[in-house]
């Protein structure tokens, strides 16, 4: 095997994170606006700083194992993945199950519209 081969892609590596930072960003900015309509849906504020840092490093991991993926199926897979992480966290917490359920769902619908966006506007970054 040739050197060019072994060689890290630390370029491709940066943008990986930038995409997934930038998805997580935007997921939060959607979640923080949601949790925000009522008391219902109230979180304290450490509930989305952990949620950027979690988000962020979850989807770094993922992202290695899907990378090869059309950017739908990509899509799908790492927002399926991050939300069921992020609420299996919350339901250890101790939030209600009707709560975490229901985010579960909001939050794979406010994943995958980010991942689609962003994806798709540095698929040739991440390609």
């Amino acid at each position: 095997m040739t050197k060019e081969k072994n060689k890290i892609n630390y370029i491709k590596i940066f943008w990986i994170f930038v995409a997934v930072l930038a998805t997580i960003l935007i997921f939060f900015l959607i979640d923080y606006i949601v949790h925000s309509l009522s008391d219902e849906y109230a979180v304290p504020d450490y509930y989305f700083r952990n949620k950027i840092i979690f988000g962020t490093i979850w989807g770094l991991i993922i992202y290695f194992f899907i990378k090869k993926l059309s950017i739908t199926k990509k899509s799908f897979v790492f927002s399926a993945f991050i939300a069921i992480v992020l609420q299996t966290r919350y339901y250890l917490e101790g939030y209600p199950i009707e709560f975490v359920i229901e985010f579960l769902f909001f939050h794979f619908l406010m994943l995958l519209a980010a991942t689609l966006i962003i994806f798709n506007l540095m698929k040739n970054k991440l390609e």
